[in-house]
C-alpha cells in the first residue's frame, strides 16, 4: 500500500500533505476476501476528492463494528471498529426502488468536529453485494462541503439576483442540509425492509454471541445475555434509525424473544436517559 502511496503522488504530482490520510489500523486490520479490494477503491476515491473527502467501508457481517477500512477519517472522525451510523436512514430515503441498483441517495447532515465546530457535509452510500446478492458491505464516501457552502452564501451577497437564479436548487439544499431523494436502491429481489430485518439478525447473533459491558467485542465476554446487554443493544439499535422502519420493532422483539411491550419499555428508558446524558447509552463511541 505504501509503494501504492508512492506511485499515486509520482503519477499525480502531489505533496504529502495532499495525499489520504489513513486509520493507523487500517492496514492491520483484517478485511474479508470480498471487500479487499474496495481498499483501492477507497484510496482512489480519497485521492481524487482531496484531504476533506473521507472514504468508510464497511463489513456489514458485524454491523455493531462494521468500518474496517478508513481513509480521511478526521473528516467526521471515522475510526476502524465503529459501527453503521446513517446506513439505515439513507436506505429508508431512497423509498422503494429496487430496479434501480445499489447506490443510495446523495444527501446531507450536519457534524460537530472534536472542538464543537459544525460541518456540512454531503454523503453517498454504495451497498456491496456478495455471493447470491446478499448484502455484504457498504463504500460510505463524506464530504465536507462547509468551505462550498460559505461560498456559496457569499456569490449570493456578491452577484445580481439575475446570476443567483443559475444557482438553483443546489444552493438551498447546501444551505438547508436538505436530503435529496433519487429513486436510487437496493437490488432487484431485496427490498428496504428486507436489508433493515438482515442487520437486526446480524446485531443480535453478534450481541448473543458476546455480550459484554459495550456493544458486543471478543474481549471481556459474560457468561450469560442479561436485560442490561438487551437494552444496550436496542440503544444502539434507536441511535442508528432502525426501529424508523415499520416492523423492525417487532422483529427485534421476536429475535431477542421478548414481547413488543418489553421492548416498548427499554426504548422508552433509553430516550428517557438520553434526554439527561450526552453519551450514548451503549457506549459512547461517537
Amino acid at each position: 500500500m505504501e509503494y501504492c502511496s508512492m506511485f499515486l503522488s509520482a503519477l499525480f504530482g502531489m505533496h504529502a500533505a495532499d495525499m489520504p490520510q489513513h486509520d493507523n489500523s487500517s492496514y492491520a486490520t483484517p478485511v474479508p476476501a470480498l471487500l479487499a479490494p474496495w481498499r483501492m477503491t477507497a484510496d482512489l476515491v480519497a485521492l481524487v476528492g482531496g484531504t476533506q473527502t473521507e472514504v468508510v467501508l464497511h463489513d456489514l457481517s458485524d454491523p455493531l463494528h462494521s468500518v474496517v477500512y478508513v481513509v480521511n477519517g478526521h473528516v467526521t472522525n471515522r475510526k476502524i471498529g465503529q459501527g453503521v451510523r446513517h446506513l439505515v436512514e439513507e436506505m429508508l430515503l431512497r423509498g422503494e426502488h429496487p430496479e434501480k441498483g445499489d447506490l443510495l441517495p446523495v444527501w446531507w447532515f450536519r457534524h460537530k468536529d472534536e472542538d464543537g465546530n459544525e460541518k456540512l457535509i454531503r454523503s453517498v452510500t454504495m451497498l456491496i453485494r456478495g455471493a447470491e446478492g446478499k448484502l455484504a458491505g457498504a463504500l460510505c464516501v463524506n464530504q465536507d462541503v462547509t468551505a462550498d457552502a460559505a461560498e456559496l452564501v457569499r456569490l449570493d451577497w456578491l452577484l445580481p439576483p439575475e446570476m443567483k437564479a443559475q444557482f438553483g436548487e443546489s444552493s438551498l439544499a447546501a444551505g438547508r442540509a436538505k436530503k435529496n431523494v433519487r429513486e436510487e436502491g437496493l437490488a432487484a429481489g431485496e427490498s428496504v425492509a428486507d436489508a433493515v430485518f438482515d442487520l437486526i439478525d446480524r446485531m443480535v447473533d453478534e450481541a448473543k454471541a458476546a455480550p459484554s459491558d459495550s456493544p458486543p467485542s471478543r474481549p471481556g465476554r459474560k457468561a450469560s445475555w442479561t436485560r442490561e446487554d438487551r437494552v444496550k443493544l436496542l440503544a444502539f439499535m434507536e441511535s442508528r434509525g432502525i426501529f424508523l422502519m415499520k416492523g423492525a420493532l417487532e422483529h427485534a422483539a421476536e429475535r431477542l424473544g421478548v414481547s413488543k411491550v418489553t421492548i416498548y419499555s427499554d426504548l422508552d428508558q433509553i430516550r428517557r436517559m438520553a434526554k439527561f446524558s450526552k453519551t450514548p447509552y451503549w457506549r459512547g463511541e461517537e
